[in-house]
């Protein structure tokens, strides 16, 4: 009779054991998707604020339309500016670099650089 009571016993705490660790799992993942999903929002802003770094007057009315209030290119300098330091919370190394050389320099070649990192940060892409 002891012997079915410490088997009830030991099932009853590894059930416990086991119903908390896969909590923790759960949880750790759902964390990591909500990181990836907030990197991949700021990414996809990034990427229109570099299109339109390029090509101000052509693309400020798509900015406008998304909520942006942006009145003329140091504006635009100034909010790429802006994601460069909100950057700092979430983006690799690498990425800085490129964005840092796409304010300063901002070419179709830098901002090439700049989306490899995103999708390298992003998916582990080179």
């Amino acid at each position: 009779m002891s012997d079915l009571i410490q088997i009830v016993v030991a099932l009853g705490i590894g059930g416990l054991i086991s119903s908390y660790l896969t909590l923790i799992w759960k949880n750790r993942q759902q964390d990591v998707r909500n990181r990836q999903d907030y990197k991949e929002q700021r990414y996809k802003c990034i990427v229109m604020l570099l299109h339109a770094r390029l090509n101000f007057e052509r693309n400020v009315r798509h900015l406008n339309k998304y909520g942006y209030d942006i009145a003329n290119e140091e504006d635009l300098v100034d909010l790429l500016q802006a994601e460069l330091v909100n950057s700092y919370l979430f983006a690799s190394q690498d990425f800085i670099r490129a964005m840092e050389e796409f304010i300063e320099s901002p070419s179709n070649e830098t901002r090439v650089k700049v989306t490899k990192e995103m999708r390298r940060d992003l998916w582990r892409l080179r």
